[in-house]
């Protein structure tokens, strides 16, 4: 739990240089501190009204947060104790972690730089979770030492993701069979399911569940280490893959999102990206496809 301290002009509704009864909520952004109130987390709104001419606005902006629907603990007439601040004239406002603007807020003010920059704020908040995240880095270690000692023992990695995260399988089998950074030897790669005719036929007889696990049972060995992708972790062939991957006792890892989905179960294998947005998941997936390829070569780089 923290105690996160907003400012009330500016960063919760609009600020309106001293004429506090004409100000508009930002709803967007109160239904975001209502959620981090919810989460048990300590709410405290601030507000400097009053100032500088002895007028008392409490009553009133109290009055203003219940008509919003604002949840708090405490509404404090200067700047309180907390540990995180979000002030329209400090750095964490438009650059922290509130949604957009509601569109008749964004309406009345220019806010292409906001939605411009918001998600690659959103973008940055889940790389700073992610880089506190110990468990992630010693699995992240784990892996490439896995890695290694795959290609060492004349193994292969053996990429599977859907859609977006195809693509990405297709994209690291080829950063290792070419070259990442770095003149090295090949080193063995494969993405499944870029055989279309493999693809089409297993879909067309066993189901497009089976396309992975298929593929898996007719050329893994317990030498390979599979890798898959899955932002939901509640992709069918996915699951079937890992499932299938299990009985075969080849190692495996697998890349989701905040939850896992159905493959939590495969928790000690499981690196999840604390996100909730598809795009920002499979962009930090691929990001940390480049980590591995990155430490991976450097044993492999020719003298």
């Amino acid at each position: 739990m923290k105690t996160y301290v907003f400012d009330i002009d500016g960063t919760i509704c609009t600020n309106t240089n001293g004429n506090y009864e004409e100000a508009k909520p930002y709803k967007e952004r109160i239904k975001f501190v209502n959620k981090l109130f919810d989460e048990g987390n300590k709410i405290k709104y601030f507000t400097a009204r009053g100032s500088s001419t002895g007028i008392n606005w409490y009553e009133i902006t109290k009055k203003q947060l219940n008509s919003w629907h604002a949840k708090f603990h405490e509404l404090i007439m200067q700047k309180p104790e907390g540990d995180i601040y979000i002030d329209d004239k400090a750095f964490n406002c438009n650059k922290w972690i509130f949604p957009y603007f509601d569109s008749e807020i964004t309406q009345e003010s220019n806010n292409q730089e906001f939605i411009f920059r918001r998600p690659i704020f959103e973008h940055l908040e889940t790389l700073n979770k992610l880089i506190t995240d110990e468990d992630i880095a010693i699995k992240l270690k784990k892996l490439c030492t896995q890695v290694k000692d795959t290609f060492k023992n004349q193994g292969k990695i053996i990429f599977a993701g859907n859609g977006g995260s195809f693509a990405d399988s297709q994209h690291l089998a080829a950063e290792f069979v070419c070259k990442f950074n770095s003149d090295r030897v090949p080193l063995p790669a494969i993405s499944l399911g870029t055989n279309s005719s493999n693809l089409t036929a297993i879909g067309n007889d066993y189901g497009y569940e089976y396309i992975f696990s298929r593929e898996l049972k007719a050329i893994g060995t317990q030498k390979d280490i599979v890798i898959a992708f899955s932002t939901s972790g509640n992709s069918k062939n996915i699951i079937n893959l890992i499932n299938q991957a299990d009985a075969l006792t080849i190692p495996f890892y697998i890349f989701t999102g905040k939850t896992g989905g159905f493959l939590k179960k495969y928790d000690q294998s499981l690196i999840k990206v604390p996100s909730e947005n598809t795009a920002i998941i499979q962009q930090i997936h691929i990001m940390l496809g480049h980590l591995i390829c990155t430490n991976t070569e450097q044993d492999f780089i020719k003298n």
